[in-house]
């Protein structure tokens, strides 16, 4: 695996160095994902163009438009999602259930990163989608 770092900008998050921000970051890119926590509403989103991406809610808590985006075209497309320390919000602002296939919600981050990896040798979750 190589993990990166998504951030709402560029430079460091904590110790870790951004290697993408909500800005760049596209689902495509990646075979999965893992929230490490909620992520803040970035300084740059602009409500009017980058809520298109989301699905309507009043009573969600407030998520980037943009990695809600990410979150819920990664789902759609059948890739593992995890999160840990309250990643599950971003989760349900995305409109993915936490009880979905390919869906890992742990109190660990460890936990998650063992399960998402056994998830990625499976390449998608396809148990989401019923036979037509």
């Amino acid at each position: 695996m190589v993990p990166l770092v998504i951030g709402p900008v560029g430079g460091t998050l904590g110790s870790l160095t951004v290697q993408r921000t909500y800005a760049n970051a596209r689902s495509v890119e990646f075979d999965a994902l893992l929230l490490a926590g909620t992520p803040a509403v970035g300084s740059d989103a602009y409500g009017a163009r980058d809520a298109k991406g989301l699905p309507a809610a009043a009573d969600r808590a407030p998520t980037d438009p943009r990695v809600s985006l990410l979150v819920s075209e990664a789902f759609r497309h059948g890739k593992a999602l995890g999160a840990w320390a309250g990643g599950e919000a971003v989760l349900d602002a995305s409109g993915v259930p936490v009880d979905a296939p390919g869906v890992v919600v742990t109190t660990s981050g460890t936990a998650a990163l063992e399960q998402l990896a056994r998830l990625l040798g499976e390449h998608r979750a396809w148990e989401r989608f019923a036979a037509a």
